[in-house]
């Protein structure tokens, strides 16, 4: 989901670029070492060691990267995190001053998003202007590990330290000795656009209030943000101040408790200040947030932070990090290689975000104060476009008593929202993108034999958004074009242009999931509409040059189509880009191309000297193209897949700060990787199919969880993976296995899939038609 939003990139972060960028990196990494040598010297298996949570914080071809390197726990409510700038994302590695921390960042999006509760450390008089409290800092001087991140701002000599649980935040701050020590918390700023905020001072070493922001991608939707701060001394000044003009100096009252943002675009904070002292004095401020009500707040704070040390709660978020990373163990491969997987991993497990309180309360999707059932959590926050693809599939294996949970608040969103949304955040619907990922989602969570949702009341969900719209008013858009779609059974491109081809194509693939749901479920009649509907992409197909192209609703095409050109029809992409997508019906697509058409194209599509974003090859940065790399093994030239994944491996994926192509997007492009690397993927989630390629690494070992029966799945290669891209054979359980598939029950059922590799392909292995993965329309 990059493209999207590119003049965001474009505009905010030109002044940044630097051509020290590899050097700071390195000199980073160095100093981010000590920690993790310290922890190997005792756990030197440790998989937390290997994450370097300032990849992906970098700047690529496919623009900023959008991730953040703060402290948060896996799927955590709270990000704390610095943030180089006060308008966009947070943090960018390549710039250069920090202006404080906030609680609050989505891992990888393209749009300015979140950045809510913000506060920083100065020292001296009290400054409450943006440009007033920002600091240089040196990456000399930075590192982070999972749980846990420090930089030393440079202006104020202030060393600050950050950890998380999941939803409170605390920082150290180590205060120079010899000046006045402040910390600011000007509530009114975000990353967003803020649209009120409230602040009081309570007491001698605390404050307490919210704030309002808007929604991400320039929804004008609304949500707060309650927080309750608790300082570990008490300070001896205090104050508020007003501002006329967003991040600007602001009138201070010193004395006064009190503050309201009574406006749009006012600026509003609160300080506390602690004496000059002749020793370096040392503050912890422990922050919960909650979005239900500051009682919410508190009680997280009291029952997750309150009585334990800083250190405590590091090591708390350090090791709860590697057990969640554990459930993979990867061993010979390089070095370099357990690097980029570990912190794929780690990406991938930030997010959906718990959202609930943890005595239970949440705020749904009707704006009322609800209680989840004891020993679940509700999540928000689903990139549903980009993470259906690859992420939800990831967790499903690896997490699945978790999806369930994620399963059911999908299922709630329905429940009081009367809608699915397809990205939804908080608890709004922003109608970001395209499809109903999240109907492919609950399909696929069920069909994986995760069973721990309501199934009824989601069906009745999923139906109604693949069938209706939603009434005038509704802030949910559903299916672009639904009307159109039951009427002439597609998008047209001169009634919606918004990507009226790539519209079509992603609602097909949730119709293909909830036909292979409904046969599950024993609805019949359904079984046969969806069926029936999920056929619905190939009246955008033209049989005369074999490509989708965007139709009127007189039937006639579209003229001018070049399908080279982006967004003529498609979202985010072009033609070339969008033509492998039938990921549920892959075996007609194929037949309608011409098989060797197709694997001429196919073959031409990943033909790139070097990586772009171009109109005609494969685009390694962002969602459009995830499946592509893998659809070989559907036209009977598995190693080509074999090949090209290993080179999108190889080229887009490192240990440095741009070493995720594009947008990670909540964890989608970290996962592909992930799963990549594993030398398994799944083209379509619903179909159970999982793709076989060449893993990365001699063993990896995944520790399966209860719903499934197996105890571990075992993917062995034979030595030198990384040097032997091609697959010679495979056994699954000593069993030969010719197909270039294998099904995911046989993989939640435990055993050991073997691949034997070899530096040249096995032109005959996976390669006869029967070999090939399943197709919607060999299902009839």
């Amino acid at each position: 989901m990059d493209r999207f939003r590119a003049p965001f990139d474009s505009t905010i972060r030109k002044a940044f670029a630097g051509v020290m960028f590899g050097l700071m990196f390195c000199l980073c990494a160095q100093f981010a070492a000590s920690d993790a040598q310290a922890r190997q010297a005792v756990d030197p298996a440790a998989p937390a060691d290997a994450v370097g949570p300032f990849i992906g914080t970098g700047k690529g071809p496919g623009g900023s990267i959008n991730l953040f390197p703060g402290a948060v726990t896996p799927f955590g409510m709270v990000q704390l995190s610095p943030d180089t700038e006060g308008y966009g994302y947070g943090y960018h590695y390549y710039q250069n001053e920090i202006q404080g921390f906030s609680m609050t960042h989505m891992s990888g999006p393209g749009c300015d998003n979140e950045g809510d509760v913000f506060f920083t450390p100065t020292t001296g008089p009290v400054l409450t202007g943006a440009s007033d409290v920002e600091s240089p800092y040196s990456h000399t001087r930075e590192s982070a590990t999972p749980g846990y991140y420090r930089v030393f701002l440079s202006r104020w000599g202030v060393n600050t330290e950050l950890t998380a649980t999941d939803r409170t935040g605390v920082a150290r701050f180590t205060f120079p000795a010899g000046k006045t020590a402040n910390l600011l918390v000007p509530i009114s700023h975000t990353l967003n656009d803020t649209e009120q905020a409230e602040i009081e001072v309570v007491g001698d070493r605390e404050m307490t209030g919210w704030v309002e922001d808007h929604a991400f991608c320039g929804s004008r939707q609304r949500y707060k943000v309650y927080f309750v701060m608790t300082l570990s001394e008490p300070f001896s000044s205090f104050g508020t101040w007003y501002g006329d003009i967003p991040m600007g100096p602001g009138k201070i009252s010193a004395g006064n408790r009190h503050a309201l943002e009574t406006r749009h675009g006012q600026w509003i904070g609160a300080y506390a200040s602690w004496p000059a002292s002749s020793h370096p004095r040392t503050i912890i401020a422990r922050v919960g947030i909650s979005y239900v009500d500051l009682a919410g707040a508190e009680n997280n704070l009291k029952v997750e932070a309150a009585g334990k040390t800083f250190d405590e709660l590091r090591h708390h978020a350090f090791a709860a990090w590697n057990r969640a990373l554990s459930v993979i163990r990867v061993s010979g491969g390089s070095a370099s290689a357990r690097r980029v997987f570990y912190t794929a991993l780690y990406h991938s497990l930030l997010m959906p975000s718990i959202f609930s309180d943890s005595d239970g309360r949440y705020l749904g999707f009707d704006r009322k104060v609800h209680h989840v059932a004891a020993g679940h959590l509700i999540y928000c926050n689903y990139s549903g476009w980009d993470i259906y693809r690859s992420e939800l599939p990831l967790l499903a294996l690896i997490e699945p008593k978790r999806l369930e949970d994620m399963a059911q608040s999908v299922v709630l969103m329905y429940q009081q929202g009367g809608w699915i949304g397809r990205w939804p955040q908080i608890n709004l619907y922003t109608n970001v993108m395209a499809g109903s990922p999240l109907t492919t989602m609950l399909c696929m969570v069920w069909l994986d034999g995760l069973h721990g949702f309501d199934i009824k009341t989601a069906w009745a969900g999923m139906f109604r958004d693949a069938t209706e719209a939603p009434p005038p008013g509704h802030p949910y858009q559903g299916e672009e074009g639904i009307d159109w779609i039951n009427n002439i059974h597609y998008v047209p491109n001169d009634k919606d242009q918004y990507g009226s081809v790539s519209q079509i194509q992603e609602d097909c693939i949730a119709y293909g999931s909830l036909y292979q749901l409904a046969k599950v479920l024993g609805k019949s009649e359904a079984a046969k509409t969806f069926y029936r509907r999920a056929l619905y992409y190939r009246n955008v197909f033209d049989s005369q040059d074999h490509y989708f192209r965007p139709r009127n609703s007189d039937g006639s095409w579209a003229p001018n189509f070049n399908p080279v050109v982006e967004e003529h029809g498609f979202i985010e992409g072009s033609g070339w880009h969008y033509q492998w997508l039938a990921p549920q019906d892959m075996a007609w697509l194929i037949h309608a191309v011409g098989v060797n058409r197709f694997n001429n194209r196919l073959t031409k599509f990943f033909s790139y000297t070097k990586p772009g974003w171009y109109g005609q090859y494969y685009n390694p940065y962002n969602e459009t193209d995830l499946e592509a790399p893998f659809e070989f093994n559907f036209s009977g030239r598995p190693w080509e897949t074999q090949r090209v994944v290993r080179r999108v491996l190889s080229e887009n994926y490192t240990a440095a700060p741009d070493g995720i192509p594009g947008n990670d997007d909540c964890g989608a492009m970290s996962s592909w990787a992930v799963l990549s690397m594993m030398g398994i993927y799944t083209v379509d989630p619903a179909s159970l199919a999982y793709e076989l390629v060449s893993p990365l690494f001699s063993r990896i070992v995944v520790a399966l969880r209860a719903p499934y029966p197996g105890k571990a799945l075992t993917i062995e290669a034979s030595s030198n993976p990384e040097s032997t891209p091609y697959i010679q054979s495979v056994t699954f359980d000593s069993h030969n296995h010719a197909r270039n598939w294998i099904p995911l029950h046989d993989l939640s059922s435990g055993g050991t899939l073997r691949f034997v590799l070899g530096t040249k392909p096995n032109t005959a292995w996976g390669s006869a038609p029967e070999d090939a993965p399943p197709s919607l329309s060999e299902a009839r």
